[in-house]
């Protein structure tokens, strides 16, 4: 036996991702592998493996059956893997296998003088019971079962990364898959409620039922005979073999024997079966005639799975898409020998060409944004319907993960996983272009994103780095805005009308707030007492009400002030990474749900959103998200009233004037008014005038003005341009505060609710001041 070392185990995200591992076979060695029997098992010990018994079976059938060995490798898999279905491609020579948890793209050299695995690529199936692999060889198309989500999958598997499901209706538990692409046909078995095998006309999408119970009982294994075009299946339970035309005709099936009921896979080899127990390592060898002619037997506990490498399993077969993806944009599906099909991705469309894959964004008041790196795409989901779109027709969000909106401008604002970069694009995916001069701050986990549309303002997580970020984009500027020692920043949101930010920290376990431009000498906790960390939460600012999700599958809420707390709904089992609301639901992602749900926030009752079965759900947003109003009392935190209102560079009038705390009160009295309380009204607003105008006078006296000269040109933040002899004035009230936010910002607060900032370029070490 040798051991040839171990795969690559690949994670995205820190979730555990389904691989399929294919290993490469050498031609070149001395062996013969051109022809070879493989089976996954299990070791004495535990330890999951792969056999190749290889060699020409009509020579060495009759040498076991006269006590001569034969020959085989054995290839050790780590133990903290399980096993699965198998299938090989000849052209490149390659075993493709399933492992518990991992289906993988994982390169192996099967030759005593290639014992290093390289890792290539990974299929994106993310379920953990892939219960079938079929190679169409013609069409670079892997397929595969998914009894957990009860769909049929498939993935071009040529790199470019598309996938998805061809059938995921009316299925209970399907458990294995075959192709045949000679003919476009694609079969599977079910084992469930509707146990039965059923063909797939991938070039006309037409679904017939084959075969159905009574007729067997448990159909597991398919086996496809490519020389006499028959389907072969296993029925466990029957205890039996049987076979029919790809119509589902001429069926016949071998005589029960107690030999087949522990029987867990076979294959066709020549003139032979080959027959796996899943009770031993034993695998018996009959003629197609039902005779019975030899036995291997291996340590081991069981045969998983079989399958044949030889290339009578994938004869050349004339394609358009023999050429990788013959000119599809996506999907190349062959039909004969000159006609091919082209298919697209979820959410998106066939074009008129019937070629390329085009994206038709809802034209709806209210919607969903998902992204979904397991599916490469950002999706748009009505939240009355439930329908799904794609929002990009092309390969270039290769993992997008935190997500923003930009609904003045229909513009998403994402961060790329694997490249690193903040990208925008449009709502149709057809402007795409990574934020310039900005993106070499980044760190490699960005988990959360939030948009200022009025000032042009990207707020972001960096949950390496511990900290909160501004992108300012017209300036092409960031600022680091939030890092204290222990905190953890993980998501935020924005209430732009109070210049608020709130964030949940998973190095403390709270929810807190402060203001856009300095949250840390702001920073009030408004949700503390947390027993696991806050991945993702929602604010109704109408109602002043906040719900989280936390990392042991509990869902919350409480008011702004933290009072009134309670649980809204608890799901273990659940990995929660995106949480939304409207007046009425609360809708929910989780890594390791599918489909999008949502809760009634009455009656707290759960149902899905989506029938659509997504692969990573991460980032969840709502449109039209909830206009927050100003704060109107000190029960909602403590944050001062000066921080309050849109940031903005050109002061209004009242600001420029040197207005004061108390505003002067213009009041019309309508006819009819008692003569009495028009009387009391107007005394009022004399007093009013009265009193603004010394404190105006003590401001002016106090405050001896000092004009700010920028010998700079520069761009505000709203867009305007100014060249070098335009002063910046500003007003000057009693108690105005500045901040420095960097060596390049300048903020004013006025106590009267405006805020600016002053643009760079400054001058180094050169003190601005605030006049009147």
């Amino acid at each position: 036996m040798s051991d040839f070392g171990s795969p690559v185990r690949h994670r995205l995200f820190g979730s555990t991702v389904l691989l399929m591992t294919y290993m490469f076979l050498s031609k070149g060695a001395a062996q013969d592998f051109n022809q070879s029997l493989i089976w996954s098992t299990y070791a004495s010990a535990g330890q999951p493996q792969l056999t190749l018994f290889y060699g020409n079976p009509a020579t060495y059938v009759p040498d076991i059956a006269n006590g001569r060995n034969g020959s085989y490798f054995q290839y050790n898999l780590p133990f903290y893997f399980g096993i699965g279905a198998l299938d090989m491609l000849y052209s490149g020579a390659y075993i493709y296998y399933y492992q518990n948890m991992i289906l993988t793209y994982s390169d192996q050299l099967i030759d005593p003088t290639k014992t290093q695995p390289s890792y290539v690529a990974d299929v994106p199936a993310f379920s953990n019971a892939v219960t079938g692999i079929s190679i169409d060889w013609v069409s670079s198309l892997i397929y595969w079962s998914d009894a957990s989500y009860q769909r049929i999958c498939m993935f071009e598997y040529t790199l470019r990364g598309f996938w998805r499901s061809v059938v995921d209706t009316n299925l209970t538990s399907p458990q294995d898959v075959v192709v045949y692409p000679q003919q476009s046909l694609l079969f599977w078995s079910d084992i469930g409620d509707k146990s039965g095998i059923e063909r797939f006309d991938l070039a006309t999408d037409d679904r017939r039922i084959l075969l159905s119970s009574p007729t067997f009982q448990r159909p597991t294994k398919l086996v496809v005979d490519f020389a006499n075009q028959r389907l072969f299946w296993l029925d466990a339970s029957a205890a039996t073999i049987g076979s029919m035309n790809f119509d589902g005709s001429g069926v016949s099936s071998w005589p029960p024997s107690s030999t087949f009921s522990s029987i867990s896979s076979f294959a066709l080899f020549q003139d032979y079966v080959f027959l796996g127990r899943n009770d031993s390592n034993v695998i018996y060898i009959y003629d197609r005639n039902q005779q019975y002619k030899a036995n291997i037997t291996q340590e081991g506990k069981g045969i998983i799975d079989m399958t044949v490498y030889s290339q009578e399993r994938n004869p050349s077969v004339d394609s358009p898409c023999a050429m990788g993806t013959g000119s599809c944009a996506q999907f190349c599906i062959t039909v004969n020998s000159t006609q091919r099909r082209c298919m697209c991705g979820m959410g998106l469309f066939l074009a008129s060409n019937e070629v390329d894959c085009v994206t038709k964004p809802m034209q709806v008041d209210k919607f969903l944004l998902l992204t979904d790196p397991g599916q490469i795409n950002i999706f748009q989901i009505s939240v009355d319907t439930g329908e799904v779109r794609a929002l990009t027709n092309k390969y270039e969000w290769p993992y997008p993960t935190a997500l923003a909106f930009d609904p003045s401008q229909n513009y998403l604002y994402y961060f790329d996983k694997r490249t690193l970069v903040i990208r925008r694009t449009s709502m149709d995916g057809t402007v795409s272009t990574t934020l310039p001069n900005v993106t070499s701050a980044l760190g490699s986990d960005i988990t959360s994103l939030a948009f200022d549309s009025e000032n042009q303002v990207l707020f972001y997580v960096d949950y390496t780095a511990e900290a909160i970020s501004a992108m300012y984009l017209l300036n092409r500027s960031f600022v680091n805005i939030y890092s204290p020692a222990g905190s953890r920043p993980r998501t935020i949101i924005l209430d732009t009308s109070n210049r608020l930010l709130y964030w949940s920290d998973c190095g403390y376990n709270t929810i807190e707030r402060g203001s856009m431009t300095n949250p840390n000498t702001t920073r009030m906790v408004i949700i503390l007492g947390l027993s696991a960390c806050v991945v993702t939460f929602a604010i109704d600012f109408q109602n002043e009400t906040i719900f989280w999700a936390d990392a042991s599958g509990t869902i919350e809420k409480a008011m702004l002030d933290g009072t009134a707390r309670s649980v809204v709904y608890q799901d273990p089992n659940a990995a929660f990474t995106g949480l939304a609301l409207d007046a009425q639901f609360i809708y929910i992602a989780a890594s390791n749900k599918r489909q999008i749900q949502k809760i009634d926030r009455n009656t707290k009752q759960l149902s899905n959103l989506t029938k659509i079965l997504f692969t990573q759900p991460f980032a969840l947003l709502y449109y039209p998200a909830d206009s927050p109003p100003a704060v109107k009392s000190a029960s909602v935190g403590s944050t001062p009233s000066s921080d309050s209102s849109p940031v903005s560079l050109t002061p209004s009038s009242a600001d420029s004037s040197g207005s004061s705390t108390l505003t002067p009160v213009t009041i019309i009295i309508v006819a009819s008014v008692i003569s009495g309380a028009a009387v009391l009204i107007a005394v009022f607003v004399t007093v009013g005038f009265v009193v603004a105008k010394r404190r105006r006078a003590a401001s002016r006296k106090n405050s001896p003005p000092v004009v700010i000269v920028n010998p700079h040109p520069y761009e505000t933040l709203n867009g305007d341009r100014r060249d070098g002899s335009d002063p910046r004035v500003f007003s000057n009230e009693p108690s105005y505060a500045t901040e420095i936010l960097s060596p390049r910002y300048l903020s004013i607060k006025y106590p009267s609710g405006r805020h600016s900032i002053l643009p760079p370029p400054y001058e180094d070490g050169r003190e601005y001041a605030i006049i009147e």
